[in-house]
């Protein structure tokens, strides 16, 4: 089941990010590593009620930032629209709850929080090693919109919307 987050669930949220950044780093993504994502970026999330959680039988298996907050360099990025959008941002899955539709659940619900507030276009990014969240968006009906290199990553971001 998706929620809204709560401040008792910030340790099991980091919980999660941990285990996902060694599987992450294992299979040669750096994307993040013990900069990012921090225990003040969910905090930032929760406080703005942009945070959810997927539990399962009292236990937190996954996490994502639903959100009208943009990043810094989305200004500069080649939209197809100006309208304000939903971004995805932060979306980890336990590896113990991998295989179980979690992380497409985060994406429907998403796309309901974006129609409930009237925006009907969605937004999100991912490091180009990131094979698995781009098949993601593709799944979802994602569309490419821009790849940038980041040279303190040595890896390009990549960029996707999607009007609803």
């Amino acid at each position: 089941m998706i929620r809204l987050a709560s401040r008792n669930d910030i340790p099991a949220i980091m919980e999660v990010v941990q285990a996902s950044v060694k599987v992450m780093n294992s299979q040669g993504n750096f994307q993040w590593d013990h900069t990012y994502p921090l225990e003040e970026n969910f905090q930032g999330d929760l406080n703005r009620q942009e945070l959810f959680v997927y539990e399962e039988e009292g236990r937190v298996l996954g996490v994502a930032a639903i959100s009208e907050k943009e990043h810094s360099e989305y200004h500069e990025i080649a939209w197809t629209s100006d309208r304000s959008a939903i971004t995805m941002k932060r979306l980890a899955v336990h590896p113990n709850g991998r295989g179980k539709g979690i992380a497409d659940a985060f994406f429907r619900k998403a796309e309901e929080v974006s129609i409930e507030k009237g925006l009907h276009y969605m937004k999100t990014d991912t490091f180009s090693k990131n094979t698995y969240a781009q098949k993601l968006f593709d799944r979802h009906g994602y569309h490419f919109v821009e790849k940038r290199f980041v040279p303190e990553k040595e890896d390009s971001l990549v960029y996707f919307e999607k009007q609803l």
